[in-house]
């Protein structure tokens, strides 16, 4: 509608103008912990190296048709897959299960003393944080060795 002449309008009553909103945010927000690129992956070795999930090694587990079918050992053998794969920097394989299913008794090799350490890591899964701790600390320098065949 045009503006009579005799009435005076501010600036204030003016319409103000629309600003265009501005282009996207790329994501490259600093939050600690978040490695973005391989610069990023910290170098001093009380750090560790990162490692991938455990969900696959226990989708691996299920698909291998591990012969005793106890959550617990599942737990146990996901936490040995996922820290051997984390110490060689690649996702758990099934080579990672064939060597945790050696450690814990259950692979070509059987022993009495290989049964009781097993129970003995079932038997510690309940009061440990995160599960397979007692596991992944008592197998040592043993679960990063290469399988023999």
């Amino acid at each position: 509608m045009a503006q009579q002449p005799n009435v005076e309008i501010s600036p204030w009553d003016l319409p103000a103008p629309v600003l265009e909103p501005p282009p996207a945010r790329r994501q490259r927000t600093r939050r600690p912990g978040v490695i973005l690129t391989p610069d990023d992956k910290p170098k001093d070795p009380r750090f560790g190296t990162p490692g991938p999930d455990t969900g696959f090694a226990l989708r691996i587990i299920r698909h291998a048709g591990v012969a005793e079918d106890d959550p617990r050992l599942r737990t146990v053998l996901a936490a040995l897959m996922g820290a051997r794969a984390s110490h060689f920097g690649r996702a758990p394989t099934r080579y990672d299960l064939d060597v945790a299913l050696e450690l814990v008794g259950l692979g070509e090799k059987r022993s009495e003393e290989l049964d009781a350490r097993r129970e003995r890591w079932l038997d510690a899964l309940s009061h440990e944080r995160p599960p397979g701790r007692t596991a992944v600390a008592e197998a040592g320098e043993e679960l990063y060795r290469p399988l023999k065949r």
